[in-house]
This record gives structure tokens, sequence and C-alpha cells, in this order.
């Protein structure tokens, strides 16, 4: 694998202007435009998170996890 733990893929399915686009936006780059533009095909975009253990699991470390938000056209 690359420099992550884990990859998870969350598909945003929904109805046009529900807000999957802003959604994506506002957690991947804590950005967010009033405007409204409609997403054509597909898009997405990752983050990185690690998850710590409250309990001191994962031997020490936290987990690495890739998240790939896959944003769809409604």
């Amino acid at each position: 694998m690359g420099d992550y733990d884990y990859l998870i893929k969350f598909l945003a399915p929904g109805d046009p202007g529900v807000g999957k686009t802003s959604f994506l936006h506002r957690y991947t780059d804590n950005t967010f435009t009033g405007q409204f533009i409609s997403t054509v095909g597909i898009d997405f975009k990752e983050k990185k998170v690690v998850y710590e253990s409250s309990r001191g699991g994962f031997g020490g470390r936290g987990q690495r996890v890739l998240l790939q938000i896959w944003d769809t056209a409604g």
C-alpha cells in the first residue's frame, strides 16, 4: 500500500442541488461557495486522516486512513 493503512471510498449519491459538492469541498478543503455549479459526470477528492485509539491500541500508533470521496452528478 502507500503511506496509509486503510483506503475508504465514499460515494455520495443524491438528488441535484442537495449539497454533495458542498460537502466534498467543505470536508476536504474547508472551503464553501454559495454559488450553484452542477457536477458533470463524477468528481472526487482525497483526504488523509489519522485515527488514534483511546485505549492505546494499534501498537501505540494511529491508523492512517486515506478517504476518497466521490461526488456524483444528481
